[in-house]
């Protein structure tokens, strides 16, 4: 058998840190037979450690900055994560949306979907954002789970994904 081949799906994000994806691979492998299969996020953290670790470049040492970049996170998931009720029920709207606003030269504020869809010069900031998403899900799902053809088709008809959005997203307003 020969020697496994490793790769970054997204590899635009990781050419900031000067990492080698094969390196990155073959360590974790290493530290998966030295475990006896047995690796779990911690020991990886450890391993990562080690300054000569091909992973060091990828985590942020800096417990301060690595505190604030976790509350991004945290705050991103929690507007990401609300949505509109609908009948008793959580709706597939959010109830909160990123939109670049000209008041603030042109710097990504939260609004409330209602509010960034009743101002024309948002709403398409906002249906375009949801056909991306929508985008990116049909093509994670159709390359994850055997390329489905009919959802790379629907990720490619933009103009049926820009209509249902803002149907969806009509509903805010």
């Amino acid at each position: 058998m020969g020697k496994q081949k490793y790769a970054f799906k997204l590899p635009r994000w990781y050419e900031n840190f000067e990492v080698d994806p094969q390196q990155i691979g073959e360590e974790l492998e290493t530290l998966i037979d030295a475990k006896n299969e047995h690796v779990t996020p911690d020991e990886i953290i450890a391993q990562a450690r080690r300054r000569e670790s091909a992973m060091n470049r990828l985590f942020t040492w800096d417990q301060e900055e690595a505190a604030f970049k976790w509350n991004k996170k945290e705050a991103r998931q929690l507007t990401n994560h609300l949505m509109l009720e609908k009948d008793g029920k959580p709706s597939k709207t959010r109830a909160f949306v990123y939109v670049h606003h000209p008041e603030h030269g042109g710097k990504k504020v939260l609004l409330s979907t209602r509010s960034a869809m009743t101002r024309p010069e948002m709403r398409e900031q906002v249906i375009e954002q949801a056909v991306r998403m929508l985008q990116r899900s049909l093509n994670f799902w159709g390359s994850m789970y055997g390329g489905n053809p009919s959802l790379r088709r629907l990720a490619k008809n933009v103009k049926r994904l820009h209509a249902q959005a803002e149907r969806e997203l009509l509903q805010a307003i």
